[in-house]
């Protein structure tokens, strides 16, 4: 079952209408100040709805990693903490098109994970995550290309102790390798 479920999951991410981004993100809760900028990726599959400018946004994988200030990127002996989660949202862009500003909400499960510098493991929480993301579209050339930049705020709540809130910038190109525009 496990590779069943895996198999699709590779399928949709490598399908032509799936897109990803990147993200520059910080932690924001008072007693997570020792740690650094945190860094993280994103793959979405998107699902039109009855307009252009309504859409399900499926999100595959939303994920980010914060190492200690100063430290560098991916040490074993330093403090760090990160979430990997899936999320469901509803994107509505404020145009009579697909691009413009938008704004989405989401929700989902996601798995807070929390490095201990001298831990021989990572304490990890399973919880809810909700996210809201502002941003803008911006449709480039003849396939349908876009570039997306916006600004997500995100809490995961693991148990108790795992939470993490964090502010993010991401930027995106989703390119239609397949897509052809109709004139």
């Amino acid at each position: 079952m496990k590779k069943i479920a895996f198999s699709l999951l590779c399928m949709v991410c490598l399908s032509a209408n799936s897109n990803a981004q990147l993200m520059v993100s910080k932690l924001i809760s008072k007693r997570e100040a020792n740690f650094g900028l945190g860094y993280g990726l994103f793959m979405f599959y998107d699902i039109p709805l009855s307009t252009e400018n309504k859409s399900i946004r499926l999100e595959l994988i939303d994920f980010a990693f914060y190492p200690t200030k100063g430290e560098p990127f991916f040490t074993s002996t330093a403090d760090a903490r990160g979430y990997i989660s899936i999320k469901l949202g509803y994107k509505y862009v404020f145009s009579d098109t697909k691009t413009g500003f938008y704004l989405l909400p989401s929700a989902g499960y996601c798995r807070t994970v929390f490095i201990t510098e001298g831990q021989d493991k990572a304490d990890y929480g399973d919880g809810i995550a909700g996210a809201l993301e502002g941003g803008y579209e911006l449709e480039v050339g003849q396939r349908e290309n876009t570039f997306n930049f916006s600004l997500k705020y995100e809490y995961d709540h693991g148990k108790s102790d795992f939470i993490l809130q964090s502010i993010g910038f991401r930027v995106s190109y989703s390119f239609g390798l397949f897509k052809r525009k109709e004139f």
